[in-house]
């Protein structure tokens, strides 16, 4: 994977003093950034990318400021994308133009996190030169790994509509470590899982309320006798149904349902299982349904509609399903009927 020339150059060496009296450099510390690499093609100093979104303005930087002629031309350029919190671009810069074909995502971002819940993540950037900003990244569907704010992370992911979605990320550490001694990458922290994610510690026994388990297949031992010789032949009082006496009572616990399919159905599957909910005599596209609620395409204006709604379709804010039909009917299935008519008004507005 080939990467840009601003990723692999590094702030100038900080100097130490050593014990000895002379100063000691510390090693280049690679600065961190953001880097948005598309498809485009520049020329006369004015860039066009056909996957941008329409209104963000997009000026030179870089080596396509200071040698615009060199980097004309068309293919995968390397630009500087500025976001709002939220993850929407901007506005962009175009820096470079690759030599060689960029093999991984179309989003790079390196800095240090924020800000991270279940939408979003907002990453502090500290460039070589200039003022640090941040960049909001959308967390893509799926992508619900828990990271943990104030470490520097490596994230990748892609342009979709007029956001940033993050899709996998690496402790940054970690991976300019295997970079650069040419060893494979750590594993990436994607879906759910975090693999760096420590145990969280529990407060341990003292040695005195330690008991050695017994081993494999002998029963456990006999607790010693009372000061007495003799044991006591009571049964030990029962502590409350609430838990220990005079502790607080156990949390209660919802017990785990599990549902299975019946061997044979019941009743036959209904003839229209194969069709969306019919929208209004002569209506093309519109909102059917009675809960799930359906956006309904029939197969007449899909080619002019889908494109959009399929652009839109990280806008909308509450979770959704995607069907295809047969018939060559498209549906977005939504339970949150207010959230669909909202993000419809988007998708017609354009």
């Amino acid at each position: 994977m080939a990467e840009p020339a601003e990723a692999k150059e590094a702030l100038p060496a900080g100097e130490e003093t050593a014990r000895g009296g002379r100063p000691e450099k510390r090693p280049p510390h690679p600065p961190h950034q953001a880097v948005l690499f598309l498809p485009g093609v520049l020329r006369e100093g004015v860039f066009h990318a056909e996957r941008l979104p329409w209104g963000v303005p997009v000026a030179l930087g870089g080596k396509a400021l200071k040698d615009p002629e060199g980097e004309a031309g068309e293919g995968i350029f390397a630009l500087w994308p500025r976001t709002d919190e939220g993850g929407r671009l901007l506005s962009l810069q175009a820096a470079s133009r690759l030599r060689e074909p960029y093999e991984g995502p179309q989003a790079v971002v390196q800095g240090v996190l924020i800000h991270a819940d279940r939408e979003r993540l907002v990453l502090l950037i500290l460039p070589k030169a200039g003022e640090p900003f941040k960049v909001g990244l959308r967390r893509a569907r799926g992508f619900t790994a828990r990271l943990e704010v104030k470490k520097a992370y490596r994230v990748e992911g892609r342009l979709g509509g007029p956001y940033l979605l993050a899709e996998r990320a690496w402790p940054l550490g970690k991976y300019l470590q295997a970079k650069k001694e040419g060893q494979p990458l750590p594993p990436p922290i994607q879906g759910r899982e975090n693999p760096y994610l420590e145990p969280q510690k529990g407060r341990a026994k003292p040695e005195e309320e330690r008991e050695e388990a017994p081993p494999v297949g002998e029963p456990p031992k006999p607790s010693p006798a009372p000061s007495g010789g003799k044991a006591l032949l009571e049964k030990p009082s029962q502590p409350p149904k609430g838990g220990k006496p005079g502790g607080k009572p156990l949390p209660r616990r919802d017990p785990v349902r599990v549902w299975r399919a019946p061997e044979e159905p019941p009743d036959p599957a209904p003839p229209d299982l194969g069709r969306p909910p019919a929208l209004k005599r002569g209506q093309l596209m519109g909102i059917a349904g009675t809960g799930p609620f359906y956006l309904v395409l029939l197969p007449q204006a899909v080619p002019e509609w889908w494109p959009r709604v399929e652009a839109r379709l990280p806008e909308l804010t509450r979770r959704y399903e995607v069907r295809f039909y047969p018939d060559g009917s498209r549906a977005v299935v939504c339970g949150d009927l207010e959230a669909l008519k909202v993000w419809y008004k988007r998708v017609l507005r354009g």
